[in-house]
């Protein structure tokens, strides 16, 4: 391959492709008709002498060949962007932008609070707004502009051509029950922890999550674990049947502000809840986005996960 058969045109097509996996759209982003996106798409399967990307359903999916090739690609073009950007920085002060962010309800109220106020003083005219997600749709609702990043608790999200995940934290697991629970039973022995009905918090899936699998491996009977769907809920129904309740450190400190509760130590180490953060790649390079973005990951990578005493 010689230099003079890669023009800046194609690397553009090329970073477009790698970000939206979809000639289509790619042809929009670019203000193009498909038909010119596929001639650009043969000249680079030409140039490169790899297919680069194969059907996948109604998606393009990279091959080993354009995975090795996007980050060179990306900072190529983004280098091209700053050479036609405006030279005057970026101020967040000046944006006016409405961003949604898919959630589950319990990081509406360890993330938000504290990344409105950060909003509120620097970037007083951006606003941000909350949905609940859905694991299913999270990847639509991302490629459609419908929301602009999803916070998911738990499983890893699966990997795509046009989504970009970073695990921002592991959160560790605890079981607390009510402060009246008894002192002596604060540290349990093995079979004093199969006595015990047990909560957990269902988590997305068919299969039993890391923590479902962890109490049944200690032998609780599974006729004594109760799965909820909210953390509040299996808090409460806790207190209500004088049960144990495992639920992420996060959840159980917020809580642990308006309920008495305390931490139960259980004989065996508990797993962690990762936490993912994802965006669409359309909104790689776009400042305002990288500035929100940035923001929700340092306040989660500080999050206070010291376990309720």
């Amino acid at each position: 391959m010689h230099l003079k058969e890669l023009d800046a045109n194609l690397i553009v097509v090329l970073d477009a492709l790698l970000i939206d996996a979809s000639v289509t759209r790619a042809a929009e982003r670019l203000g193009r008709s498909p038909s010119a996106v596929s001639h650009a798409l043969a000249n680079l399967r030409h140039i490169f002498d790899d297919e680069l990307f194969v059907r996948a359903g109604q998606r393009l999916a990279p091959t080993a060949r354009a995975k090795d090739l996007a980050p060179t690609i990306h900072i190529i073009v983004s280098g091209l962007e700053s050479l036609l950007r405006p030279t005057t920085p970026f101020n967040p002060g000046t944006q006016q932008r409405t961003f949604t962010l898919s959630c589950p309800e319990m990081a509406e109220l360890y993330l938000l609070p504290p990344l409105r106020i950060k909003i509120l003083k620097d970037a007083p005219n951006i606003e941000l707004v909350r949905i609940g997600n859905n694991s299913a749709d999270n990847f639509e609702e991302l490629r459609q502009g419908r929301t602009d990043f999803a916070l998911i608790e738990g499983e890893q999200p699966a990997e795509v051509a046009d989504i970009n995940w970073v695990t921002i934290a592991e959160d560790p697991y605890i079981t607390i029950a009510s402060k009246s629970f008894s002192q002596k039973d604060k540290k349990l022995t093995l079979k004093k922890f199969q006595s015990y009905n047990h909560i957990m918090v269902q988590q997305s899936g068919v299969k039993p999550c890391p923590l479902e699998q962890q109490l049944l491996k200690h032998k609780l009977p599974a006729s004594q674990l109760f799965k909820v769907t909210s953390s509040l809920t299996g808090i409460l129904l806790a207190l209500e049947l004088g049960s144990l309740v495992t639920v992420p450190a996060l959840h159980a400190a917020l809580i642990s502000n308006h309920l008495s509760i305390t931490e139960v130590t259980l004989p065996f180490a508990m797993p962690k809840m990762p936490i993912h953060l994802g965006w669409h790649r359309s909104f790689e390079r776009d400042e305002c986005h990288q500035w929100l973005r940035q923001h929700a990951l340092h306040l989660l990578q500080k999050s206070d996960q010291t376990p309720t005493s």
